[in-house]
């Protein structure tokens, strides 16, 4: 399986994005080193529903201290690299948070305008997010195993000391567009994070292993579940096959489909931690226990490539949390 350079760099974080606003639309109820230069500043330009990049307040970090955080985190993920350029992008709270954004141009980087990224926490100064988008010419065939980069991705989460607390999802092999056509590019890993054993659906870390060399060119880490919004126990209330039965129901009375034309493809429990996604303080949000059961139907089926759509039910309660089927059948 391979993913389109899109699919596994700046898509990764816009996935989830769109994931947050996607289930905000459903039916349901909620539904240099080496002596380089200091980066310049040149402003940023503001784009709608942003505001320039400019001195943050109430304890939040600044722009220039959040820069010299930047800077330190590219020499230490990038060593060597010699920066000619900085800019900040509009510092844009509502979609992605308390987050200061610089896009980087590097002395060897042919793009004018940088190929490379790196995001600051305003709150800690973490880095939350790099990537090293600088794509050249390559060969057709990778030289790095998947078995290869994921023994460095296990030991790159070690070394951040993030590694107890995650599972890994999702393992492949992309591809990038450059000027001799279509090549394999970075391995991409999902981390999804785990409370009580159970995963999170929003709440993990993504890195790109190149598979030429064997650098980490991509880094996202969602970490915004704290430890007073998982309160429900983590055994669910209702079993699998109730759940099951329960989201048969709901379609039956709300669209009136057949349970008889649903097959159900998996079920799995997970944290849906939606609420903590798109909370804008650090006040408690309540994260359910939830089951993701993922079906599909006749009209699911027929499509190319076949489809498959999802219902999210309280594992407690038996709400109905979320459900795309209307958003997708129309």
């Amino acid at each position: 399986m391979t993913l389109n350079k899109t699919s596994c760099t700046l898509v990764t974080v816009l996935l989830l994005l769109a994931c947050a606003a996607a289930s905000a639309g459903c039916t349901g109820t909620n539904a240099d080193e080496n002596g380089s230069a200091a980066p310049t500043s040149p402003e940023a330009t503001a784009s709608p529903g942003a505001t320039p990049a400019q001195p943050s307040s109430g304890g939040l970090l600044g722009e220039e201290e959040a820069r010299s955080l930047a800077v330190a985190a590219l020499e230490r993920e990038m060593p060597g690299i010699r920066i000619e350029r900085m800019v900040a992008e509009p510092y844009d709270v509502q979609t992605y948070g308390d987050v200061w954004r610089f896009r980087v141009k590097a002395e060897d980087d042919p793009d004018l305008e940088g190929d490379i990224s790196v995001w600051i926490d305003a709150a800690d100064g973490e880095m939350v997010y790099f990537l090293d988008g600088r794509d050249y010419y390559r060969p057709a065939d990778p030289s790095v195993t998947i078995e290869a980069a994921e023994e460095i991705a296990n030991a790159y989460l070690r070394e951040r000391k993030e590694s107890s607390d995650v599972v890994k999802t999702v393992a492949v092999l992309s591809t990038v567009d450059t000027p001799l056509g279509s090549r394999n590019g970075p391995y991409h890993f999902v981390y999804q994070r785990s409370i009580d054993g159970v995963l999170c659906l929003y709440d993990g870390v993504t890195l790109d292993i190149d598979s030429i060399d064997g650098r980490v060119v991509s880094y996202h880490k969602a970490w915004r579940v704290s430890d007073n919004d998982t309160t429900a126990d983590p055994d669910p209330s209702i079993t699998e096959d109730a759940a099951q039965e329960r989201v048969l129901a709901y379609l039956n009375d709300t669209y009136g489909t057949d349970p008889g034309e649903i097959v159900i493809r998996a079920t799995e429990l997970r944290w849906y931690d939606l609420a903590a996604r798109q909370r804008r303080s650090q006040e408690p949000v309540s994260v359910p226990l939830a089951w993701r059961i993922e079906f599909d139907d006749e009209r699911y089926r027929s499509q190319d490539p076949p489809r498959t759509t999802t219902v999210w039910i309280d594992a407690h309660s038996g709400e109905i949390l979320s459900a795309a089927y209307d958003n997708l059948r129309r």
